[in-house]
């Protein structure tokens, strides 16, 4: 892994230890730390999350305002919106580590499985549906947990095509691209 990818990464695992863990620092923020930001970020990672009330990546991987930017749409999935965050996160901002974070619980992930039903999302509604496809392949023990795996992987490898910023970045080795799985009843991310 690129170095600066790895120090992003390492941050981000240290800040999910410091929160299923009950330490995470405590942030207050001063007018004056709010006027340094009003004039720039450096931010360390670009985080595609769902939008799951109770998967925040910013107490997820308790990081203070500034550090990571996050897009989150239903299902983790390569929507437009989080496209276009990366072409600014990797294109502009240059972030060496991109996080793809699927998630137990997953309400989409559980449309999906039971039977989709139609609705709004469209597209972005099939790009899980090929997920679920992959993880029924496999057989699994936790069809469920497979799915959103798959899901979070498929979306990696989306982005990587989709995204030019993202492309260009790892073609170039300036920026890596991960998928991980958050785990509600612990707090825990890992990669998979």
């Amino acid at each position: 892994m690129l170095p600066a990818a790895r120090s992003a990464l390492d941050d981000l695992m240290a800040g999910n230890l410091r929160f299923r863990t009950g330490n995470p620092n405590h942030r207050t923020y001063a007018l004056e730390h709010l006027e340094d930001l009003a004039n720039g970020q450096k931010p360390i990672a670009a985080v595609v999350a769902c939008m799951d009330s109770r998967v925040a990546p910013e107490i997820v991987f308790d990081q203070p305002l500034g550090s990571i930017f996050v897009a989150r749409v239903p299902g983790n999935v390569a929507s437009d919106s989080a496209k276009w965050m990366l072409e600014l996160a990797v294109g502009e901002m240059h972030v060496p580590l991109v996080m793809v974070v699927g998630h137990t619980g997953c309400l989409a992930i559980g449309q999906l499985l039971d039977g989709d039903k139609g609705g709004p999302g469209g597209a972005l509604r099939q790009e899980i549906q090929f997920a679920v496809f992959e993880a029924k392949s496999r057989n699994p023990a936790d069809l469920y947990r497979e799915a959103v795996i798959q899901n979070a992987k498929h979306t990696v490898e989306k982005l990587k095509r989709d995204s030019l910023a993202v492309y260009q970045a790892i073609e170039n080795k300036q920026c890596e691209i991960v998928s991980a799985l958050y785990e509600m009843k612990t707090g825990e991310v890992h990669l998979v």
